[in-house]
């Protein structure tokens, strides 16, 4: 096997196949901290630069948005008032239109009653009318009757002498 000498001494292979690897990850550790380091450094830079950005805009804002809120919160308050100032005044109205509506029936139905009372007393009128205009009739149906009854008598009376005659007249032989 091969073998190396530094400062004195004597490196086998098998060795150097250990201290590779190790030297390396020392190497890439070094690396890492030094990037780190630098890192750091900018940061700590920028930090230093840093100012904060001017929120006075964004307060204006919100302090507007505030006010809008609290106009909004009247609106809405005056809005529910407003809203049940009508309700109220409708509920009224409503109630209101009920009693007229309730007194309207009432009336319809007394005058409906007046009214049969009416009819009941013409119909009892015409009904009274009607039996006196067919006692009439009948009265003049049987005055018309007995005369035509008696007319019809005395023609028969009549005939019955005329008959006679013609059958007692020797003439007639």
């Amino acid at each position: 096997m091969a073998e190396i000498e530094v400062a004195g001494a004597k490196i086998s292979g098998g060795k150097m196949l250990l201290i590779l690897p190790l030297l390396s990850a020392l190497g890439g550790g070094l690396w890492a901290g030094f990037e780190f380091y630098k890192d750091y450094m900018n940061m700590k830079e920028q930090i230093q630069e840093y100012v904060a950005p001017d929120l006075s805009g964004l307060q204006e804002q919100l302090s507007v948005l505030d006010a809008n809120m609290i106009k909004l919160q009247e609106s809405v308050t005056e809005a529910r008032d407003y809203t049940r100032d009508i309700k109220i005044d409708l509920k009224s109205d409503i109630e209101r239109i009920e009693q007229i509506v309730d007194k309207t029936e009432q009336r319809v139905k007394d005058s409906e009653y007046e009214v049969r009372i009416q009819l009941t007393d013409q119909t009892k009128e015409v009904r009274e009318l009607v039996d006196l205009a067919d006692q009439r009739f009948d009265n003049k149906r049987d005055k018309v009757s007995s005369d035509v009854d008696r007319q019809l008598n005395e023609l028969e009376e009549r005939l019955k002498k005329m008959v006679q005659r013609a059958l007692d007249n020797p003439l007639a032989n």
